[in-house]
């Protein structure tokens, strides 16, 4: 291999070199915009799951109420039809 042959292997060796860093420093930038993109769904998943248990809880305790307050009326109602106040 001649003097200029070998400065033409180190040279395309080099530009090879170069064109992986390009590709790793493009990789790593793809990498840390999809860390914050699932950053921010598991925040936005977390904030989800805290509205729908508060909304059921909410709608759990009003059923409770109005179940109470049907049996009341049942109550009444059963007594008036019997004739028993």
């Amino acid at each position: 291999m001649t003097g200029e042959e070998l400065d033409r292997a180190i040279e395309f060796l080099l530009q090879g070199q170069a064109n992986h860093q390009v590709r790793l420093d493009e990789l790593t930038a793809q990498v840390a915009e999809i860390g914050r993109v699932v950053q921010l769904q598991a925040e936005t998943q977390s904030e989800f799951i805290q509205i729908v248990t508060h909304t059921m809880t909410g709608l759990a305790e009003a059923q409770s109420r109005t179940e109470e307050q049907l049996n009341k009326l049942i109550s009444v109602v059963g007594q008036h039809i019997s004739g028993h106040p």
